[in-house]
C-alpha cells in the first residue's frame, strides 16, 4: 500500500548514450515538455512498455477523460528500447521450478505479443517486425544436458519446437561454436526503440505525453500533484510505471531485485562476409543456459551481442565499465566467426530488468486512487504490455479470463535489504557465470 503525503524522487533515472537501437532512427520532432500547472483526469509515470499500453487501453475505455503520460527522458531511449528485440511469446531457461507459473507467464507473454503485432500491423510501425522466431542454443560442455531440460520443459507446457544439431547451427548462423539448439516460433523480432517510438506516435487523442520532463516529488493526495523541474501534473488518478526506478520514489522498497544486462550492436557486415552467417540472412539466439549469451543478426545485417549481468542498485554504469564489456562482447563475436574480429561497433550500452523473489508482481491498486504497473521478469516487453493493459481494464470495471489470472499473482515478496541481498545476488550470478562460461 501507499502513504499519503509527499514522496521526494531520490535520482531521477539516467541512461547512457550508447543504446545503437535508438541512434540509428532518425531525430525525432522536438518534445512536448512539461511547463506551468497540467490537469487531467489520470497521470501514467513512465512511457515505457508498461506505461503506454496502460495509456492506450485507459483512453479508448474512457474516451472523455484526460490522460497525462510523463517521460523522464525521450520514448524509446530507456528500458523499453535497450532490451534485444525479442517479443517473447513464452520464454524460460532449463527446468522448470514451477510449471503453473510457466503456463501462467506464457499466457500473459502471448497476449501482450499478439497485442503489439495487432498494434504494428494497425499503424504500420516501422520497426522492423519479423517473425523469424527464436533458437535456444548451446555450448560448451553441458549444452546437452541444458537443451535436455528445456525440451522437457517445452513438452510439459505443450510448446512446439525442433531439436538442432550442430550441423543445423552452423547452417543458420554460419558459426561452429554451438553444439545443439531447440527452435521455437511465434515471436516478433524488432527494433525495440523503433517499436516504442512508434507506439507512443499513435496514441489516442486524449492522451497527451510530455518528454524529457523529470518528476523531482509525487504527492499522494487529493488531487495527486507530481512535480517536476519547470512544471507541475494534478490529476485525481495515478499509475506509476517506473519498473526497477519505483523504488527511489520510497515506494515498494526491498521488492524487486535490480539487475543490469549490457549489450553491443555492431555495424552491419560487410557484403563479402554476410553470406558466410547462415542461410536465412537473420537469426535469433537466446542461450539455453542463463549466463550465456544473446545474439541476433537482424535484417539489416548488424549483430546484437547480449551478455554479462550485474545487481545493479545504482542503475548507472560509467564509460570504463561500458568499454571492458564492449571489449568481452567483441571477444564472444570472434569466437562464433573469427572472420568477424574488429568488426566495429554502433554502441554498447546498459539497460535494467527486476525480478521477484517469489514470481510476485507490483500491480493493482496501492491505496488512494494510485496504482502500480511493473513487468518483474526476462519478458519485459510482451508481459509488461499485457499487465499494462489489464491494469486499465481493471480500473475501469472489465473482466476476462487473462485479468483474472493476472489477479492471481501474488504480490512481490519481500526481500533482504543491502549488503544481503547483494552478497545473494552476486553469488548467484557468479554460480552462473561458472557454470555457464562455455556459453559466452
Amino acid at each position: 500500500m501507499i502513504d499519503r503525503g509527499l514522496h521526494r524522487i531520490r535520482e531521477i533515472p539516467t541512461y547512457d548514450s550508447g543504446n545503437a537501437w535508438y541512434n540509428l532512427l532518425p531525430e525525432p520532432d522536438p518534445p512536448l515538455r512539461l511547463t506551468g500547472e497540467v490537469f487531467g483526469d489520470w497521470t501514467i509515470l513512465g512511457a515505457g512498455a508498461c506505461g503506454l499500453a496502460t495509456a492506450r487501453r485507459l483512453a479508448d475505455l474512457r474516451p472523455d477523460d484526460r490522460i497525462v503520460v510523463v517521460e523522464a527522458s525521450r520514448v524509446g531511449y530507456g528500458a523499453s528500447g535497450r532490451n534485444a528485440g525479442f517479443m517473447l511469446n513464452h520464454n524460460t531457461h532449463g527446468e522448470s521450478k514451477d510449471l503453473a507459473i510457466e503456463r501462467r507467464n506464457g499466457r500473459l507473454c502471448q497476449g501482450g505479443h499478439d497485442y503489439l503485432a495487432t498494434l504494428v500491423e494497425m499503424h504500420q510501425i516501422r520497426c522492423n517486425w519479423s517473425d523469424w522466431g527464436r533458437v535456444y542454443a548451446a555450448a560448451g560442455d553441458d549444452a546437452d544436458a541444458h537443451l535436455s531440460a528445456l525440451s522437457r520443459v517445452y513438452d510439459e507446457l505443450l510448446q512446439p519446437w525442433t531439436l538442432l544439431d550442430a550441423a543445423d547451427m552452423a547452417r543458420l548462423t554460419g558459426s561452429a561454436f554451438y553444439r545443439s539448439g531447440l527452435r521455437a516460433r511465434g515471436n516478433g523480432l524488432v527494433n525495440p526503440a523503433a517499436m516504442v517510438r512508434g507506439l507512443a506516435a499513435c496514441l489516442p487523442e486524449n492522451v497527451t505525453l510530455y518528454e524529457e520532463s523529470p518528476i523531482v516529488s509525487v504527492a499522494v493526495d487529493r488531487p495527486h500533484r507530481l512535480q517536476g523541474e519547470e512544471g507541475e501534473v494534478f490529476a485525481p488518478g495515478l499509475i506509476l510505471a517506473t519498473s526497477v526506478f519505483l523504488e527511489d520514489m520510497g515506494i515498494c522498497r526491498h521488492r524487486i531485485v535490480p539487475i543490469a544486462t549490457f549489450a553491443s550492436l555492431s555495424k552491419p557486415v560487410p557484403p563479402a562476409l554476410r553470406a558466410s552467417l547462415g542461410e536465412d540472412g537473420e537469426f535469433a539466439l537466446l542461450p539455453a543456459h542463463p549466463n550465456g549469451s544473446t545474439v541476433r543478426l537482424d535484417r539489416d545485417g548488424r549483430l546484437l551481442m547480449r551478455n554479462t549481468i550485474r545487481y545493479a542498485r545504482g542503475k548507472r554504469f560509467d564509460t570504463a565499465s561500458l568499454s571492458r564489456i564492449s571489449d568481452v562482447h567483441r571477444a564472444a563475436i570472434a569466437a562464433r566467426w573469427p572472420a568477424l574480429e574488429g568488426l566495429e561497433f554502433e554502441g554498447t550500452w546498459g539497460g535494467m530488468l527486476g525480478f521477484t523473489r517469489n514470481d510476485g508482481t507490483i500491480w493493482g491498486h496501492l491505496g488512494a486512487n494510485v496504482h502500480a504497473v511493473i513487468s518483474s521478469d526476462a519478458a519485459p516487453m510482451t508481459r509488461g504490455t499485457m499487465a499494462g493493459k489489464l491494469v486499465a481494464e481493471n480500473i475501469c470495471g472489465e473482466d476476462s479470463d487473462l485479468l483474472a489470472l493476472m489477479r492471481s499473482i501474488p504480490s512481490a515478496a519481500r526481500l533482504p535489504p543491502d549488503p544481503l541481498l547483494r552478497i545473494a545476488v552476486q553469488a548467484r550470478i557468479w554460480s552462473d557465470r561458472w557454470t555457464g562460461k562455455g556459453e559466452i
